[in-house]
């Protein structure tokens, strides 16, 4: 039986028989699962007029609110939740997650610590608090967290992942690059891993791996608009113009993106090709929703630039 067939059956017989509860409480799971989390509520709200001091089902409605992005609802459910069985692992954990989400992460911490204390081999709780502790600019503690999520779920990439960054802002780039490669090892389609790889060796100034590594992130996500930042740089430092345009142009024409277009702007700036930059600087302004670099010097270089053009062709007249 299909989920959808599962549900119809439930909501039939709901109908047949409002007060089957158990029947109420798997339409209520499936519903989350399906993604219907107003009809959830509805029937969460029908079963806590009838159990109010039901903790499963505050819980759930922590859950509904916060798949609908009602953070502070989802919040004051959960609290609720944890008030009436303070010693459920799940209950704390997703509390402190919205903790965290509303940036408050002293007491995100404490209930992650509850829920170690309550289960003290969760892996995503160890992880979670080495997140707030990377927040908080406390690396070696942060590193020690990440070791441990590893320790009890060592295909978690994403524990791999975070670690890696903290050594790399510490500059343990060694112990970095060791992590990155287990990411890959573990995801090998995971393009950050890549991007943050050629970081370091841009570092180490070790451009040819910078370049592979690039390609390897481009390859995984061309839409990674800071891989070809770093390649533009690495183009531009090197005038090597043929090689960046041929990087930048494709992307320009699938992508309307300002950086790209702003990225172009400075190649034809070196090509001497001031109607083209001119025209790659308009289109950037166009696009400044994608566009990270200075508004104001973007101005100004097109406006400067349209100025020269225009007294140039007044002196061309005289």
């Amino acid at each position: 039986m299909s989920d959808i067939e599962k549900f119809e059956q439930l909501q039939t017989t709901i109908k047949l028989n409002p007060k089957n509860f158990q029947a109420r409480r798997e339409l209520i799971m499936l519903c989350l699962d399906l993604g219907f989390e107003s009809a959830a509520l509805s029937h969460i709200k029908y079963l806590l007029n009838i159990f109010p001091q039901d903790a499963d089902l505050y819980f759930n409605t922590g859950v509904c609110f916060e798949k609908l992005k009602e953070i502070d609802k989802a919040l004051i459910a959960y609290e609720k939740a944890v008030e009436l069985k303070p010693d459920e692992p799940d209950f704390l954990y997703n509390l402190a997650l919205v903790y965290e989400l509303k940036g408050q992460l002293d007491l995100a911490m404490e209930n992650f610590k509850k829920v170690i204390f309550y289960k003290n081999e969760d892996a995503n709780a160890f992880f979670s608090i080495g997140i707030i502790y990377s927040k908080k600019g406390e690396h070696q503690t942060a590193i020690k967290c990440f070791k441990k999520a590893i320790e009890l779920n060592y295909s978690d990439y994403f524990a791999h992942f975070y670690l890696a960054g903290e050594y790399k802002a510490i500059n343990q780039y060694d112990f970095a690059l060791v992590e990155y490669r287990k990411v890959l090892e573990l995801s090998p389609d995971y393009s950050w891993a890549y991007f943050n790889i050629a970081q370091i060796y841009w570092e180490l100034n070790r451009i040819d791996d910078v370049i592979v590594m690039l390609q390897k992130t481009i390859e995984k996500n061309p839409k990674d608009m800071e891989a070809y930042k770093l390649m533009t740089q690495i183009f531009v430092k090197d005038n090597k113009i043929e090689e960046a345009l041929e990087l930048l142009l494709p992307i320009a024409q699938e992508y309307e993106n300002g950086d790209i277009y702003y990225l172009l702007s400075k190649i034809f700036e070196l090509n001497n090709d001031t109607s083209s930059q001119i025209d790659t600087l308009e289109l950037a302004l166009e696009n400044q929703n994608s566009l990270t670099f200075d508004i104001n010097c973007v101005k100004f270089e097109y406006n400067n630039l349209k100025k020269e053009l225009a007294n140039a062709g007044k002196n061309k007249t005289a």
